[in-house]
């Protein structure tokens, strides 16, 4: 897998303006006794702009011949916006204190009045990082998500579908039938005592775990693979002459294919921040301002997120089992193997493995079955890719939430919020026509020769189009 990121690199950073370096918080005011509404200004509070700059970006990329643009590259971009909204201060009204017993020598005694603004909580997650910016935008930056799982994925993912089930492995598994249906009535008898346990009279109060855990693995790795493949049989029987069709039109052709290999978001708390009370913004945390609830404050960090990403390339292969001009597609073996390859019964190594006992855990682990598939698909389907690419996206919002439940003489309760943006783009290139992982160099004389069948080479085959 290669970490090329692109020969080009630009980093711009958005600083404070000048005209914007000092900022007007608000003023104080006190009465000049008690309830007069005459209000004497004690205090100006003007001070540095409350962060060191308002976003900053990186890009790695490389420059292609056009317009128009008709090849693409690796490409990186991190985005962050260190804090919305960019003005710098929140929550600009007027708030006035429970007590009227305040009082300032030489201006009077009585209610105090706040006309401005909060500065935003000088403690955030993530932050010594992103005021770096040198780390935060270096190749190895912390906020790069690792596609390494993805790149994984996406050959198999994205690949023309020419196998529609797994037949041969199904019938391999036919021999663990009886111990199938053996743990599933055990499975049964397992409720029955869960059923004694919390109201029925048996003497057992105990549900096994060794048992229990049987049945799940019995479930999770037996059944629901064995039903899927059956399911699978079923739609190859209904719809068997358009997927033969299919498979025989885009024998031997370039076809363009995407996938979308994550799409997740969410809306979760940032651990251990959050609590009662005010955090840090300034003045809502300090006298007088905290004489101007009507009851207990509380604070919160969100985390609002997605991850989403695609994989797209074109492929060939060819069978010429499918090839109407091939001698290999007449006779009694041609449209067996057509049948045999649809159903997943075209006996090969992937079909061995997978119906060899336990591989389903070592690929928990490993990436073994995943490589032999990826062998298969050379070595007997002859598919390569013209191009393979591997895009994701990942965004952050990280928002501070502060309740402030004001007195109604100050207009009622606040929720005042900051927003720091992190945005990261980021797009792999597959090195050969075979996906991640191998390097041309390691491209053993067979996978050389399949590539120069399909009219590849190291110079002319990734033409890195879109």
């Amino acid at each position: 897998m290669s970490d090329d990121l692109g020969s080009r690199f630009r980093v711009r950073t958005v600083p404070i303006k000048t005209a914007e370096a000092q900022v007007s918080i608000g003023k104080l005011f006190i009465e000049t006794s008690p309830y007069s509404n005459q209000w004497v200004l004690t205090n100006t509070h003007v001070g540095p702009h409350p962060f060191p700059w308002y976003m900053s970006e990186s890009c790695w990329d490389e420059i292609h011949p056009g317009p128009p643009y008709k090849t693409g590259g690796p490409f990186r971009k991190i985005s962050f916006e260190y804090l919305r909204p960019w003005k710098g201060i929140v929550g600009e009204g007027t708030y006035i204190t429970n007590s009227a017993s305040h009082q300032i020598s030489g201006f009077g005694t009585g209610r105090m009045k706040w006309v401005g603004g909060f500065l935003p909580p000088s403690t955030f997650p993530w932050t010594p990082q992103i005021i770096d910016t040198a780390t935060a935008h270096g190749r190895n930056s912390e906020f790069v998500p690792n596609l390494s799982t993805l790149m994984g994925q996406a050959w198999n993912k994205t690949k023309p579908p020419l196998e529609r089930g797994g037949l041969a492995v199904a019938i391999a598994e036919l021999r663990d039938g009886k111990g199938m249906v053996k743990t599933s009535l055990n499975g049964i008898k397992e409720f029955a005592k869960l059923y004694k346990t919390i109201g029925g009279n048996g003497a057992q109060k105990i549900l096994s775990p060794k048992n229990a855990a049987d049945h799940f693995l019995n479930h999770s790795f037996g059944w629901i693979p064995f039903i899927k493949d059956l399911n699978d049989v079923v739609d190859n029987v209904i719809d068997r002459q358009a997927r033969l069709e299919r498979i025989k039109f885009e024998n031997g052709k370039w076809i363009r294919r995407r996938a979308i290999l994550v799409n997740q978001n969410g809306d979760d708390p940032v651990g251990g921040w959050s609590g009662s009370g005010v955090h840090g913004y300034w003045p809502a945390n300090v006298y007088p301002l905290n004489d101007c609830f009507s009851g207990t404050p509380t604070w919160k960090f969100t985390n609002k997120w997605s991850s989403y990403g695609t994989a797209v390339g074109a492929f060939r292969y060819y069978l010429p089992y499918f090839d109407s001009q091939s001698p290999s597609y007449g006779g009694i073996l041609g449209p067996l193997q057509r049948d045999l390859k649809l159903h997943g019964a075209l006996l090969n190594p992937v079909h061995v493995y997978k119906a060899t006992p336990w591989t389903w855990l070592v690929d928990w682990f490993t990436d073994t079955g995943r490589t032999l598939s990826a062998l298969n698909d050379q070595y007997a389907d002859n598919i390569a890719a013209s191009y393979f690419f591997l895009s994701h996206r990942d965004y952050q919002e990280i928002t501070c939430e502060q309740y402030l439940p004001f007195n109604s003489a100050s207009g009622g309760a606040k929720t005042l919020r900051w927003t720091r943006i992190i945005d990261v783009k980021q797009r792999k290139r597959a090195e050969t026509p075979f996906g991640f992982g191998p390097s041309w160099e390691s491209l053993s004389p067979k996978q050389l020769a399949i590539l120069g069948a399909l009219g590849l080479s190291r110079s002319k085959g990734l033409a890195r189009r879109f």
